[in-house]
């Protein structure tokens, strides 16, 4: 039997169904945790401080949240009723921090953000306005002792949902803002062509505070959201695994899947039970290999 970490799922993967559905399909499929996608809360407070008890009441730990807002400047999931502005957005970005806090007394929460996308390329503002926004959120986290961090994500999505594409880009990031609650965000799926990977990320440990799981399709992606599940791909996770394991990382690893439902082989209208278990399988196989 493999000593697995911490498991949990972002919901995400299961991302046709709704809020109560997730709570449901990850109880019966055994799973520890749950990234909480605030898109799924009712945008009634009182309905998703309901929301938030029942998720409670099931016994799953919340391991991480995506808020509503979640990066200081737009992207392209930014929809034409969310604030576009930086400062308004830091400010939404800090009410879903203090709902979060609200809701879940006592855990030790972990909010996630790829960042943005650079208006007209200005990359050089981007820079300037994530830093300042980060240190503010910070800050607010960390009055709330609550962590924040930045994730890089892979080249192919340079300026899209992010422009910071690169694990060097995001340290560099984090070493800026200069705050202990501020740190990164790990996603395989976007880290995993970077060169000498294993022997850098066993010396960031102290410094990554969220890890997302999932595979390269081995035929490439057919589209933004294929992603395919732990073991099915082309990305080294038991080298990835072992790495962090030599780190200090002693989080949970989330499955993130995202897989279009026009794919004829989506993960999101398979049975979702079968899907996790699937994952974690698939996890467990990668883990038990580790080096």
């Amino acid at each position: 039997m493999v000593d697995l970490p911490f498991f949990s799922v972002c919901q995400s993967s299961t991302a046709p169904r709704t809020f109560e559905e997730d709570i449901a399909t990850y109880t019966r499929a055994g799973v520890q945790g749950i990234e909480v996608l605030e898109d799924k809360l009712s945008r009634d407070r009182g309905q998703a401080l309901e929301q938030m008890a029942m998720l409670a009441d099931s016994g799953l730990k919340v391991t991480s949240v995506q808020t509503r807002v979640q990066t200081p400047l737009p992207n392209v999931a930014t929809r034409p009723e969310d604030p576009w502005d930086p400062d308004q957005r830091m400010a939404a970005f800090s009410q879903s921090i203090e709902f979060f806090a609200e809701a879940c007394p006592g855990e030790e929460l972990v909010f996630v953000s790829p960042g943005g996308a650079a208006e007209n390329s200005n990359y050089c503002e981007a820079h300037q306005v994530a830093r300042r926004c980060y240190r503010e959120l910070a800050d607010r986290c960390a009055d709330l002792g609550t962590r924040l961090c930045v994730e890089p994500l892979a080249a192919v999505f340079m300026n899209q949902f992010g422009f910071i594409c690169t694990l060097d880009e995001g340290m560099a990031v984090v070493h800026d803002v200069d705050r202990p609650n501020f740190g990164l965000a790990l996603d395989v799926f976007h880290v995993w062509r970077e060169h000498l990977l294993a022997d850098r990320l066993s010396r960031l440990g102290d410094q990554i505070f969220a890890v997302h799981i999932c595979d390269w399709p081995k035929s490439e992606p057919r589209c933004r959201e294929d992603r395919v599940l732990p073991g099915d791909g082309l990305i080294d996770l038991p080298t990835i695994f072992g790495a962090l394991d030599r780190s200090t990382y002693g989080g949970a690893y989330c499955l993130e899947i995202f897989s279009d439902e026009a794919l004829p082989d989506s993960l999101w209208t398979m049975d979702p039970v079968a899907m996790i278990r699937r994952g974690r399988a698939g996890f467990a196989a990668a883990w038990s290999r580790r080096r």
